[in-house]
């Protein structure tokens, strides 16, 4: 194989599909690049860790077809050091060489015979824009557990409809939930790795007025953005019925500057260490937040907003408030509470993204 590309369209690949470089030295292949150069200038770069693909093909001035099996991380480092200047690549039996200005280096080559092949994509196929999608990803993928013991909740799951799309994640303590309209061919659902789910979002966030194919069957997800493909194993078994935890609305609601309130739970939180709460007592003035720590001190600050409803304190985690207010899109956010056991309600400006987030049960006064 023999091949000349632009240095920083090459680099910029393989710190792409580094993205499915597997971390395990046991399996020697799977820490490898395999880079495929056809007569007709396209070069194909792909890896796997068997859970997550890549696959990403750019332009290359063709001089011989072949492939090799290069280990991505040092190519990518090589490549990324590299002076601006076009690259040639070119390797025989056992090794690569790299030229590029008045470097020269060679790395030597893994067993190209021990890439693992790939399942090409099927199933239902739905059609989405790029912005819309990476958006979402944002929002809900941050609820996802990092719990290895409940491996269901560390996905999110994907309902395909014939009108959209809808993303939900849940760690026991939030749920978010992000509606996009799309174009689908059939209805399908599916538990994604949050990994797999974010790195696809992160691909799209880049394509400005692209579009995302993806593809759902039994047992993968594959993602299409621009010259990107993303495969993914699914998660087997059945995601808890997070409709049923919805509620329609509470009579208390607050109306405030998402970024204001978002900044305030953030300072006040600074004092909630050790699982301790950020207390928030609503009134019509708006809302007062509070946070106390035996060894660290104390912080009080006042919200002024919009409130409709009685007088009440509930008390949350401040770390998962601030996810939803950060996942809210919009000048202004609505908070809907109903008392310390129900779940509060974080909303942005439309009804596409719901966030509920658990309450924290505050002691009973001492009579």
């Amino acid at each position: 194989m023999k091949f000349r590309c632009d240095r920083d369209d090459l680099s910029e690949a393989l710190q792409t599909v580094q993205r499915g470089v597997s971390n395990r030295p046991g399996i020697p292949a799977l820490t490898g690049v395999l880079m495929e150069a056809e007569e007709g200038g396209t070069l194909t770069l792909t890896t796997t860790d068997l859970e997550v693909s890549a696959r990403l093909s750019l332009a290359v001035t063709p001089q011989e077809a072949g492939l090799a099996l290069v280990p991505a991380r040092l190519l990518a480092d090589m490549v990324k050091s590299l002076a601006s200047a076009p690259v040639d690549f070119e390797s025989d039996q056992g090794q690569a060489r790299i030229r590029c200005g008045a470097y020269e280096g060679t790395v030597r080559l893994l067993p190209a015979e021990d890439f693992p092949a790939l399942q090409p994509p099927g199933g239902t196929r739905v059609v989405v824009d790029a912005p819309r999608f990476a958006e979402a990803v944002g929002q809900v993928a941050r609820a996802a557990s990092k719990d290895e013991a409940r491996p269901i909740l560390t996905g999110v799951l994907v309902e395909v409809s014939r009108e959209g799309i809808t993303l939900v994640a849940t760690d026991s303590y939030r749920l978010a939930v992000r509606e996009i309209t799309a174009t689908a061919e059939g209805e399908a659902k599916a538990i994604v790795p949050e990994r797999a789910l974010s790195e696809a979002g992160r691909g799209a966030a880049g394509e400005e007025k692209g579009q995302v194919e993806m593809f759902v069957d039994q047992s993968q997800v594959t993602f299409r953005v621009g010259r990107l493909t993303m495969t993914s194993r699914l998660i087997e078994g059945e995601f808890p019925n997070y409709r049923q935890l919805l509620p329609e609305g509470y009579e208390s609601r607050l109306e405030a500057s998402r970024q204001g309130l978002l900044e305030a739970v953030r300072r006040v939180g600074l004092m909630a260490r050790d699982s301790a709460p950020v207390r928030m007592s609503f009134n019509a003035l708006g809302v007062r937040l509070t946070s106390s720590s035996p060894d660290l001190g104390e912080a009080v600050e006042t919200v002024e907003a919009r409130y409709e409803g009685e007088d009440l304190t509930v008390a949350f985690n401040p770390g998962y408030l601030a996810d939803g207010l950060q996942a809210a899109v919009g000048e202004t956010v609505h908070l809907e509470v109903r008392d310390g056991l129900k779940p509060g309600i974080v909303r942005g400006e439309g009804r596409e993204f719901t966030y509920l987030v658990m309450p924290v049960r505050l002691p009973a006064p001492v009579s």
